[in-house]
C-alpha cells in the first residue's frame, strides 16, 4: 500500500518524522543535562523546580497561540523553523551566567519547543487523514527513539569528560539539521479552517465533548508519564532500598517498552481502531501500575513498568491523531496544553500526597488517571466534525 503512495507524500512521511527525532533528541539530551545544569547554578530543589516550571510554562503559553501561526504558515514550516531556532539558542543554557537570565532562556526554550511539538503534531495529523491509515505511532515512535538516543549521547559525552556546551550544542547540530530537512516539506492542506484560523471556532461545534475526551486522554497520559520518570526511581530507592544505580532501571524499561509499543503502534491501530487500542493499552498500563505497586520487589517493578510503556505507547499518538480530525491545528494545540498541563501539574502533586501518605499510597492516584482513560477513549474513535 505504502509504496503506492505518491513520492510526494513519502518524503514529507521522511522529512515530518526527522522533526520528531530532533526535537526528542533535544529533550532527551535536556533532561540528561538537568543535573548539571543544577550543579553550574547551584539551584536548591526550589530553584530548579521553578527553572523546569518555567520551561513547561512557556511550553503552554506559545501552544495556545500556534493555530493562528500554523494557519498562515503552514504547519510543516513552523515545525521546521521552530527547530532552527532551538539549535542556536539550546547551547546558550550552559554560559546564560545568571539566574534570571537562565529563567528567561528556558521560558523561551519552552516556547520554541511547544510551538514545534504543536505544529510537528498538526502536521503529521493532516499527512494521517492524506495517507488514509493510521500512521501517527511512527512519528512518536521516532521522538522516543530521539529522546533515548538524546539521554544516551549525553552520558557518554559526560563520561567522555565533554563539557556541558559543547554536550547541548551536540544535540543543537541534529535539531538544526532536522530543520533543514523538514524545510522541504510540502503544504498538505492550505485551506483555512480545517487546520488554520477557523478552527477555534469549529471546536464548540457538536464534537466538543469528544475533543475535551481526546485532550483529557493526553493529560492523563502524560501525567502518568511523568509520574514513572520522576517517582518510581525514587520509589524503588527510598521504599524498596535499591542502589541508586538501580533505581535508573524503571524509567528506562518504562520507555523502552514505549518505544517498542510505538514502533509497531500503527499496525495495531488499523487493526483494532483507535478507542479499542487506547482502552486495551490503558488496560494493560492498569495491571502494569497495580502489580509493580502490590509486589515489593525490584524486578515486579520493572516488569510492571514494561507493561504500563507498552499499554501507553499509543494514548497519546492516538489521541492527536482524533483532535486533528475534530479541530485540525487547533484541536491539536488543546491537546498539547493539557498533555503538558498533566506533566506540570500532577508530579508536584504526587510530591504533595507522598508526605502526606507516603509514596506507595500516592502512586496509587495514578491508577485512578488510568482507569479514567478506559472510560475516555470512546472520544477518540474514528469520526469526524460536520461541515
Amino acid at each position: 500500500m505504502t509504496a503506492l503512495l505518491p513520492l510526494r507524500q513519502r518524503s514529507a512521511r521522511a522529512a515530518i518524522t526527522a522533526i520528531f527525532v530532533g526535537n526528542g533528541f533535544l529533550i532527551g539530551t535536556w533532561a540528561a543535562n538537568i543535573p548539571r545544569v543544577r550543579d553550574l547554578y547551584g539551584l536548591s530543589g526550589t530553584g530548579l523546580g521553578s527553572l523546569l516550571l518555567a520551561f513547561g510554562l512557556g511550553a503552554i503559553a506559545a501552544m495556545a497561540g500556534t493555530s493562528a501561526l500554523a494557519a498562515r504558515l503552514g504547519p510543516g514550516r513552523v515545525a521546521a523553523v521552530a527547530g532552527l531556532l532551538l539549535a542556536p539558542l539550546f547551547p546558550l543554557i550552559a554560559v546564560a551566567g545568571d539566574w534570571p537570565l537562565l529563567l528567561a532562556l528556558a521560558a523561551l526554550l519552552g516556547a520554541i519547543s511547544g510551538t514545534m511539538d504543536v505544529s510537528m503534531n498538526a502536521y503529521a495529523s493532516q499527512l494521517e487523514r492524506r495517507w488514509g491509515a493510521a500512521i501517527m505511532s511512527s512519528f512518536h515512535a521516532g521522538w522516543s527513539f530521539g529522546g533515548l538516543a538524546g539521554a544516551a549521547t549525553a552520558g557518554v559525552l559526560t563520561g567522555l569528560g565533554v563539557g556541558l556546551a559543547a554536550t547541548l550544542a551536540t544535540a543543537s547540530g541534529l535539531a538544526a539539521a532536522a530543520g533543514l530537512y523538514g524545510l522541504t516539506l510540502p503544504v498538505l492542506d492550505p485551506r483555512r479552517g480545517r487546520g488554520g484560523a477557523a478552527a477555534p471556532r469549529a471546536v464548540w461545534r457538536w464534537p466538543s465533548l469528544l475533543l475535551v475526551g481526546a485532550c483529557a486522554l493526553t493529560g492523563l497520559s502524560f501525567a502518568s508519564e511523568g509520574s514513572v520518570g520522576d517517582w518510581f526511581g525514587v520509589y524503588l530507592h527510598t521504599v524498596l532500598h535499591t542502589g541508586a544505580a538501580w533505581a535508573t532501571t524503571a524509567y528506562t524499561a518504562f520507555a523502552l517498552a514505549m518505544l517498542a509499543g510505538r514502533l509497531g503502534g500503527d499496525a495495531v491501530v488499523r487493526r483494532l481502531g483507535p478507542a479499542l487500542t487506547v482502552r486495551l493499552g490503558a488496560l494493560l498500563a492498569l495491571l502494569g501500575f497495580a502489580f509493580a505497586l502490590a509486589v515489593a520487589n525490584r524486578f515486579a517493578v520493572d516488569a510492571g513498568l514494561v507493561l504500563v510503556g507498552a499499554g501507553l505507547a499509543n494514548v497519546v499518538p492516538v489521541a492527536f491523531s482524533a483532535a486533528g480530525r475534530l479541530a485540525g491545528t487547533a484541536g491539536v494545540a488543546m491537546a498539547s496544553c493539557t498533555g503538558y498541563g498533566g506533566l506540570l501539574v500532577a508530579p508536584p502533586l504526587l510530591g504533595h500526597l507522598a508526605d502526606a501518605v507516603g509514596l506507595r499510597l500516592a502512586l496509587l492516584a495514578v491508577l485512578a488517571g488510568v482507569a479514567a482513560m478506559v472510560l475516555l477513549a470512546a472520544a477518540v474513535a474514528e469520526r469526524r466534525a460536520a461541515g
